[in-house]
């Protein structure tokens, strides 16, 4: 059988696993060793084993469960209440004043987790209910809070960052200092949604009629310093040179705990076996999906799939820029059928080569991506975050919470186009560090 016939089998088995809700790390190693027996029998399946174990040594990895952790902690630690606290001081007087703290509180904490799905967990639990009881309706309100959890992939630092990095070789500072200003440019996209969406249907977000003085909002400012300085302390480390991004996510989880302990007194015994318990099944599940991913990018590469395509991109009689539209294209379709971390490593070592031989930049291809992965963890069937949002609140219906996402995909698709158009968005500082 030829190579591009069995390679399209094992695609149609991935896709049919998937259907049948198998665990995408399953369905990606399934559908990857069935395509290596068929490409090179046992010869071909034979050297997985220490081709997987050299793919999960890689340095960049490690940064990944720090990062993890240091989320898992301060999700635990109450500071995402003082974040959601102080924004609603500062925006209260905005129309949809509640969404816009929702987002600012979003992309704060973004800023430490790196991880969308703790985003959401942490600031939806307090912000949702919140809007819901000063009369919000609830699509305009679950809208706000689980498109904005996921600043927190683009914003450093960045967990699919540094799943890119591991398949690219791309620095991961390059790529954290990358994702900063679109993540910023993103936010204030979204806040700027809510305020005119509120301005110009006042029935999704009433005016709230409380008031705060200036000291009310510098108090407020106050009590999230904490969170302030370990933003500080983790990208100020990196971008200093003090740190790598890996030695940082080792600082900033050490004063995670410090701020935890010392300050809000939430690591007793049964908080500390949540933050580790948590950590340690997010991180398995993580590189159980590298791993597996890593098994059936291989039989693509054997195929010389990669190869393929990269012919197929530049023999294209048609502008580069058009090209590049259409792979986002394809990506957001993707999007909606496998979740974002997978997506990542199965389509980089495909399309990176591709989009190099045309001359675009790899680290701006990262950034773009991973505004492709915010795109998959907010649309349906797949994006996690909408099924986060609705587990942190029960009441929420899964309808009023797919249309309140509706909008933010498309301004996540104008942050897209804004980019390839304005490429220096996303080069500009990387640009500083070289």
């Amino acid at each position: 059988m030829a190579d591009g016939a069995i390679v399209t089998l094992a695609v149609v088995l991935l896709l049919v696993l998937i259907g049948l809700r198998t665990p995408i790390f399953v369905a990606l190693a399934v559908a990857g060793i069935v395509g290596l027996l068929g490409l090179g029998g046992l010869t071909g399946v034979a050297l997985v084993p220490l081709a997987l174990v050299a793919q999960l040594q890689e340095y960049a990895l490690v940064a990944a469960p720090l990062y993890i952790l240091l989320g898992e902690v301060l999700a635990v630690s109450g500071l995402g209440r003082d974040l959601f606290a102080a924004a609603h001081r500062w925006f209260n007087r905005v129309p949809g004043g509640l969404g816009a703290s929702a987002i600012g509180s979003s992309t704060l904490f973004g800023a430490m987790s790196g991880v969308s799905i703790s985003s959401v967990a942490v600031i939806g639990r307090m912000a949702v209910p919140e809007m819901l009881e000063r009369g919000y309706k609830p699509a305009f309100a679950s809208g706000a809070v689980a498109a904005s959890g996921a600043l927190a992939m683009l914003i450093p630092p960045s967990l699919m960052f540094i799943l890119y990095s591991s398949v690219t070789g791309e620095s991961v500072a390059a790529l954290f200092a990358g994702g900063l200003l679109p993540g910023l440019l993103l936010s204030a996209m979204m806040i700027a949604y809510v305020v005119l969406r509120a301005k110009v249907a006042p029935a999704n977000a009433p005016v709230d009629e409380e008031r705060f003085t200036w000291a009310d909002r510098f108090a407020a400012l106050g009590r999230i310093s904490p969170a302030l300085v370990l933003i500080a302390l983790v990208l100020g480390s990196i971008y200093t040179g003090i740190a790598t991004p890996t030695e940082a996510a080792a600082i900033g989880a050490l004063a995670a705990f410090g701020v935890t302990g010392a300050i809000y007194h939430k690591l007793g015994w049964t908080n500390l076996k949540k933050i580790f318990l948590s950590t340690a099944q997010v991180t398995a599940a993580v590189l159980a999906i590298v791993g597996s991913a890593f098994v059936f990018t291989q039989m693509l590469v054997v195929a010389r799939i990669p190869d393929a395509v990269t012919g197929f991109v530049v023999g294209l009689d048609v502008p580069p820029t058009v090209i590049m539209v259409g792979i986002m294209l394809i990506l957001i379709v993707l999007g909606c059928l496998v979740d974002a971390a997978s997506l990542l490593l199965v389509v980089t070592p495909i399309l990176v080569p591709a989009i190099t031989e045309l001359g675009f930049d790899p680290l701006w291809f990262g950034v773009l991506l991973v505004v492709n992965l915010e795109i998959a963890v907010i649309t349906p069937p797949v994006g996690l975050n909408l099924y986060t949002m609705k587990s942190v609140v029960p009441e929420l219906d899964l309808g009023d919470i797919f249309r309140g996402i509706a909008p933010y995909i498309l301004i996540e698709a104008a942050l897209l186009g804004i980019l390839i158009a304005v490429p220096e968005i996303a080069t500009y500082l990387p640009g500083l560090l070289a």
